[in-house]
């Protein structure tokens, strides 16, 4: 990349800034911060040159290119890969600092991932700890079957069972109380077994997903931890999201 912006790094600010989000986020990074590299060359300019009204134009051409949350995710990964620069020394201070972000309020009530968000929603989470394969799990569970956040935390170890050749987990609080069998892709149920590898498990009647390294590790987590945790990894990515909208992306 310092072909197109010799003043530059890039590839060293894309490592600083995943170094501190997690070893799957390279990918997004690096290809968001090539299409901004693309659109300063094509300016004319390089990153020393860059004003908030530079930023501003920049804004302006996502907004014209992308769907908002692409484009609210791109603006973000500018914003830190040129605040890396202002670490290293390379520039003095942050032209997108006060540039305005993308509102998603005025679109759809519930945002629907693109298959390529969703993979980079969960290219976000760093699997190299026990939380990080914990919330892997939890969210793939979500964004991959669309069961409720109250569903999941009520899950218990138990509730998997074997089924002509398919795994299925028995939902035992879903809307009206009612018990409901929901199939569990493979890829999902290895990470679950991924995550429960990390555990010690004396019950099949323990909670599923449960607090680490907290003060209420252990215990069953609770709907805010859910809406909490996908909040998240979504600014992660640049997007705001919530539990239900992993749900309303698996039903799309």
């Amino acid at each position: 990349m310092n072909d197109l912006v010799p003043v530059v790094d890039f590839t060293q600010a894309v490592k600083d800034a995943t170094g501190q989000l997690g070893k799957r986020s390279g990918r997004i990074y690096q290809n968001d911060a090539q299409r901004f590299a693309e659109w300063i060359q094509g300016q004319g300019l390089t990153v020393r040159d860059l004003t908030r009204s530079h930023l501003i134009a920049y804004r302006s051409h996502l907004d014209a290119t992308y769907a908002k949350a692409t484009a609210a995710r791109m603006l973000s990964i500018a914003r830190r890969i040129l605040n890396e620069q202002v670490i290293a020394g390379h520039i003095a201070a942050n032209p997108a600092k006060e540039v305005k972000g993308f509102s998603l309020d005025n679109e759809s009530p519930h945002i629907s991932l693109s298959k390529q968000e969703a993979k980079d929603l969960l290219d976000a989470i760093d699997t190299s700890t026990p939380g990080g394969n914990r919330d892997y799990a939890l969210i793939s569970l979500l964004l991959r079957t669309g069961i409720r956040r109250s569903e999941c935390v009520a899950l218990n170890i138990g509730d998997f069972t074997q089924e002509q050749g398919h795994t299925i987990a028995t939902v035992r609080h879903g809307k009206g109380d009612k018990r409901r069998k929901v199939k569990i892709p493979v890829d999902v149920f290895r990470s679950i077994g991924e995550y429960l590898e990390t555990r010690t498990i004396t019950s099949q009647d323990e909670p599923l997903f449960v607090g680490i390294g907290s003060r209420w590790q252990g215990q069953r987590i609770t709907d805010k931890f859910i809406e909490r945790t996908v909040g998240t990894y979504g600014r992660k990515i640049g997007i705001e999201l919530t539990p239900h909208d992993l749900r309303a992306s698996f039903i799309t």
